[in-house]
């Protein structure tokens, strides 16, 4: 079964976190407790529960998110794959091969899913409450966040994004339009320098 790129690079991009006075304060809870690091990378395992199917579909993989460099998603099993994101496009491969390419100067949506990406990654989550209603609670150092969509063209796509976390986002629950969910939980999170090794994998 071939993975569906497009579709994962939504789960991908809508996933990553978003932000009305309540809900102002309630971001800069978040940022504060979010850590704002030049590498981060980790783990991460997606279950994809399709409407009408019992079984969910599982995926595992890592991820590393460079500030100057962009983001890779790699699924391992059970398909190997690459997602490779930067400020001025995407680029999906499968097999080795380049799956599909946008660019930012072609697809200007492509610009801003990246730049929805890059504030997460800079923990800047309060510039993001112009796409989404933001409401949620703070306990000591954990936070958990609902995001539901504003814009039209949003809600197309998903219902609502839930967000749980600490100095990490954990957990990531996508409430789809077409009545899918997808929960994507992070694991062995670390901030070490970057390897010449992975950063030859930006190239």
């Amino acid at each position: 079964m071939k993975i569906n790129f497009k579709q994962s690079c939504a789960v991908v991009l809508f996933s990553l976190f978003a932000i009305n006075s309540h809900a102002a304060d309630l971001a800069s809870s978040v940022k504060e407790r979010l850590t704002q690091p030049e590498i981060l990378r980790g783990d991460f395992e997606q279950n994809k529960q399709v409407s009408g199917f019992k079984k969910p579909l599982v995926s595992r993989g890592d991820f590393l998110a460079a500030r100057d460099l962009g983001v890779l998603w790699r699924t391992k099993t059970p398909f190997a794959s690459t997602l490779k994101l930067s400020r001025d496009e995407i680029v999906a491969k499968q097999d080795g091969a380049v799956a599909f390419r946008l660019s930012a100067s072609k697809e200007p949506s492509v610009r801003m899913i990246n730049g929805l990406l890059f504030s997460l990654m800079n923990g800047d989550v309060s510039s993001l409450g112009e796409l989404f209603k933001i409401e949620g609670s703070i306990n000591g150092k954990s936070w958990q966040l609902t995001l539901t969509p504003k814009q039209a063209a949003l809600s197309k796509i998903m219902r609502k994004i839930e967000l749980s976390g600490d100095q990490f986002v954990r957990r990531i629950l996508l409430d789809e339009a077409n009545n899918d969910q997808t929960l994507i939980r992070f694991t062995a999170q670390n901030t070490d320098a970057i390897s010449l090794d992975e950063r030859a994998r930006f190239e």
